[in-house]
């Protein structure tokens, strides 16, 4: 598994979510690109991409808990 985040996210809070998954499941990919073409998603929420979905939420919490049951 592999998820993908936007630079933009990032600075707009994600970096919790990116390290705190990176300390807890240390086996799954993660990449950080520059501009995932979701602009919307992006505007709307905290949001990364899994397998080209992306999974949007509205606070970085609600994304981390969602992002543990997809890898957990």
């Amino acid at each position: 598994m592999k998820i993908k985040y936007c630079k933009r996210s990032l600075e707009q809070g994600l970096k919790p979510v990116y390290k705190s998954m990176k300390k807890k499941y240390p086996d799954v990919k993660q990449k950080k690109t520059g501009c995932l073409k979701q602009c919307k998603s992006c505007r709307s929420g905290c949001f990364v991409m899994i397998k080209s979905q992306p999974i949007i939420e509205s606070s970085p919490e609600k994304l981390y808990k969602r992002l543990k049951k997809i890898v957990g």
